[in-house]
């Protein structure tokens, strides 16, 4: 193989790569765009923890009034008669 051969080889692969690089619009390592975003849903998990801790505290509450209730409910007369004995 003679040298003006091998010139014109890498003198056209060298203008291919220049080409290449000079058109940004065609990128060899392009990236698809998915077809979901990768926090589409944060709002259903915020949505899902502010339910989760609302029913927890709600539950707390509820279970504290009722106990406050319970102990209203009771006869003064015999919660004194007990502390006597």
């Amino acid at each position: 193989m003679n040298q003006t051969a091998l010139a014109s080889l890498i003198l056209q692969c060298v203008l291919q790569l220049l080409e290449r690089n000079l058109d940004t619009r065609k990128n060899a390592t392009e990236q698809k765009e998915p077809q979901y975003k990768p926090y589409d849903n944060a709002y259903f998990f915020i949505l899902f923890v502010m339910l989760f801790y609302s029913f927890l505290a709600l539950t707390v509450f509820f279970g504290y009034v009722r106990s406050k209730k319970e102990v209203s409910k009771q006869d003064p007369y015999q919660e004194f008669i007990e502390d006597r004995n």
